[in-house]
């Protein structure tokens, strides 16, 4: 099973780009997962040279993956710059090439509540899909908790990954209610990337490290098996008011969620 690890390139807890690698591999993680919240700031958020973080990346035989982490307003676009989905795809294009990014995933989140944009979203879906595969890498679309109101339910995203074939699926565990599990399950021989954190079921959301909470890492080990999932699992731990903020994903936390993974396994 290929481990991986959400990067700490938050502004409130932000490692050197080579220090983490240089962990990451240590460790004996696969991947490290960049997240972007703003289209167009990835070597902002690193506050590095994008190339010389390949070199580093490349140098460890680390994998990078990029989320997009997507705030949309009422008319689903951006809120800050109004772009859409495809748009906001676009603008992180030249730092997708230089890192070599072959997994991307866009994680829609409303700026407001509001129900029903999912099926407003399917033609951005599908431009932004097969503007990475004219780029050379596949796009994912991440699903939400219960309390996020987008794409939180699993027929919300079998309907879009229906109408937009070459879109993959990230499946986040910790967003996962135990209602739904099967059915996210189900979606599995579509998925892209995998998000792993503990949460005390049935409470969702909470990126505990593994351990902390009440997910069946067996029965999840099982289902990726099964499934014959071959991609990375992206510890994502720590971060949230409710999981203690940031500083729940230490070194240490991050070392024994990956031995907890595998030991399951």
């Amino acid at each position: 099973m290929k481990v991986g690890m959400a990067g700490r390139f938050f502004a409130g807890n932000w490692r050197p780009p080579a220090d983490e690698i240089s962990f990451a591999a240590g460790a004996g993680f696969d991947a490290i997962q960049i997240r972007s919240d703003r289209p167009g700031g990835i070597e902002d958020d690193l506050r590095t040279d994008l190339g010389l973080v390949r070199e580093d990346l490349d140098a460890a035989g680390i994998e990078p993956v990029l989320e997009m982490l997507v705030r949309l307003d009422d008319d689903a676009r951006e809120h800050r710059t109004g772009d859409t989905l495809a748009e906001a795809l676009a603008r992180n294009l030249a730092a997708i090439r230089v890192l070599g990014c072959r997994r991307v995933h866009v994680h829609p989140a409303l700026q407001h509540p509001r129900e029903g944009l999912e099926r407003r979203l399917e033609p951005a879906l599908a431009e932004a899909a097969a503007l990475a595969r004219a780029n050379g890498f596949v796009l994912g679309l991440e699903h939400n908790s219960a309390e996020e109101l987008l794409f939180a339910r699993p027929r919300d995203c079998a309907r879009a990954l229906d109408a937009v074939p070459e879109l993959g699926f990230v499946w986040d565990v910790n967003h996962t209610a135990p209602g739904d599990l099967e059915a996210f399950e189900s979606l599995l021989p579509h998925a892209t990337l995998v998000h792993l954190s503990d949460t005390p079921l049935p409470e969702t959301n909470y990126h505990l490290p593994l351990g902390l909470g009440s997910v069946d890492l067996g029965g999840t080990a099982a289902a990726l098996a099964t499934a014959g999932f071959a991609g990375p699992v992206v510890l994502e731990i720590g971060g949230l008011p409710r999981s203690g903020g940031f500083g729940r994903d230490t070194d240490d936390a991050l070392r024994d969620s990956r031995r907890r993974l595998l030991e399951a396994a």
